[in-house]
């Protein structure tokens, strides 16, 4: 458990300053909670290959107005790595995730008709998290570009393109710039993991 708390703390210290100063505690400790973790998990070509794939009708899910299609690496799925992490530190359930993204081999659709929100801003908020948690679940990273979050908001009748960034600008605690999109701070991924929930019940 140490070696690999000791093998990443440099980033974990790097991750940890990038987060706004009175969260960077909380950020190191949470962090730092996610490796020593990390080690107790089980490999992944031990995790059973059906976990998230179960789906209450694929056809239906797939006809969804509003869903929304990502790539997703079979070699690096929602049970594997940070996503398992994600997953089980928030205690989010498959049956949690088939209710808000349908997960198909490869792709990934959010599957939520209703976002719950009534603002156009909040919208865009709730789907930005739900974008990073999908790209934490696909590829190990809680991020997602600019292109793709306009394109959701879009499918949803929630891009308001005068105040766009405008929006995300306001949210510096939950995400951080990174080229020409975000990424998902711990605050963020906390949020997420309340949203999916709520969507989900």
């Amino acid at each position: 458990m140490f070696e690999n708390v000791a093998e990443h703390l440099d980033e974990v210290i790097r991750l940890a300053d990038r987060c706004p100063e009175k969260y960077q505690i909380p950020c190191f400790e949470a962090l730092i909670r996610v490796l020593a973790q990390t080690n107790a998990l089980p490999p992944a070509d031990r995790q059973p290959a059906n976990d998230y794939a179960e789906s209450p009708s694929s056809s239906q899910s797939m006809r969804e107005p509003n869903g929304i299609t990502d790539r997703l690496p079979q070699s690096n799925g929602p049970a594997n790595g940070r996503g398992a992490v994600f997953l089980g530190q928030h205690e989010i359930s498959s049956e949690n995730i088939t209710r808000v993204f349908h997960l198909d081999g490869d792709t990934y659709r959010i599957i939520v008709k209703d976002l719950q929100e009534k603002t156009n801003s909040k919208k865009q908020i709730k789907l930005a998290l739900l974008l990073g948690v999908g790209g934490l679940l696909a590829g190990g990273q809680p991020s997602f570009s600019k292109e793709r979050l306009i394109e959701v908001c879009r499918e949803y009748g929630a891009y308001d393109g005068p105040n766009f960034a405008a929006h995300m600008k306001k949210q510096r605690d939950l995400f951080i710039a990174q080229g020409s999109g975000w990424s998902l701070t711990v605050p963020a991924q906390q949020r997420a993991a309340q949203a999916i929930k709520e969507l989900a019940s």
